[in-house]
């Protein structure tokens, strides 16, 4: 089953434990991130075409009751992939959940340039997150394919945010990670 072979590879032992884990390695040791960050790409098979945490967070996290979380289709993020086009160098997401349609777009753009040519840094990505456990998921996601943007982490329609997160890819490259800094002038 993915949920306990996702918790064996952060090394803890039950779901309620994922964001914090996920926290711990964004922002600790950087041989640590890339040893786990290995260890996801070896499990998926090197398939960052979608979001890995889509079952895992909608069964385990989800606040369908309170939040309202729901989980895009991934017809529906396909179709909107498909409406934005390739040649966007900004994207924004105002209630980007785990990353669902973001990664879904950014795997077409990344897709439909030539390997030498895709610069991520040309296609950065402005995300809102509200929840607490969600954006831990987010971030992960986007640090693991190389995603460079900014991710504000609260409420999009009142403008209130707790912190913004900034992924960084340093060598602007399609095979590097992301790092992430939490910028807390808010």
């Amino acid at each position: 089953m993915i949920m306990n072979d996702i918790n064996r590879m952060l090394d803890i032992t039950d779901s309620y434990q994922v964001p914090g884990r996920l926290m711990n390695i964004l922002m600790g040791d950087e041989e640590d991130r890339i040893k786990i960050y290995r260890a996801f790409l070896d499990y998926f098979k090197c398939d960052v075409s979608y979001d890995w945490f889509h079952e895992y967070f909608e069964d385990e996290h989800a606040d369908r009751k309170n939040q309202k979380q729901d989980f895009t289709p991934k017809c529906l993020s396909s179709l909107v992939a498909n409406l934005i086009g390739s040649d966007a160098g900004v994207t924004y997401e105002p209630a980007a959940g785990t990353g669902g349609m973001l990664i879904t777009n950014w795997h077409r753009q990344r897709y439909n340039i030539h390997p030498f040519d895709y610069e991520p840094n040309k296609h950065l990505i402005v995300a809102g997150e509200m929840s607490d456990k969600t954006i831990p998921f987010l971030l992960f996601n986007l640090s693991i394919r190389g995603i460079s943007g900014m991710v504000f982490h609260g409420d999009t329609l009142k403008g209130e945010y707790k912190a913004v997160y900034i992924l960084t890819n340093e060598r602007n490259s399609p095979v590097c990670f992301s790092t992430v800094t939490r910028w807390n002038s808010v």
